[in-house]
């Protein structure tokens, strides 16, 4: 209901004070940046990291010490693994092996 210029509240609706509501709004915001899942920063699709700056401090050595992690790792960078991987995938679109 607009009386003036002024929006009147009505009988059922709680009375803050601005400061009342600035404190609840911040309490609220807090609580749920706090609970909100920490995720890195998209690199650009150009920009190949294996880690990332925040991602170091968001996630300290979680993500390095698993094992077939770092053995993806290695075989991503073998340049045999990825010849293997190139002449598979020719073979197959080709109509498969022929042996």
């Amino acid at each position: 209901m607009e009386v003036n210029g002024n929006i009147r509240p009505n009988r059922s609706d709680v009375h803050l004070s601005k400061e009342e509501e600035t404190k609840i709004e911040e309490a609220t915001r807090e609580y749920f940046d706090d609970i909100a899942p920490k995720r890195h920063t998209k690199p650009q699709r150009s920009d190949y990291s294996s880690t990332y700056v925040d991602h170091i401090n968001l996630y300290p050595s979680s993500h390095d010490t698993i094992p077939e992690n770092l053995e993806f790792q290695r075989l991503e960078n073998d340049p045999q693994v990825y010849l293997l991987l190139y002449i598979c995938l020719f073979c197959f679109s080709r109509g498969g092996f022929r042996i």
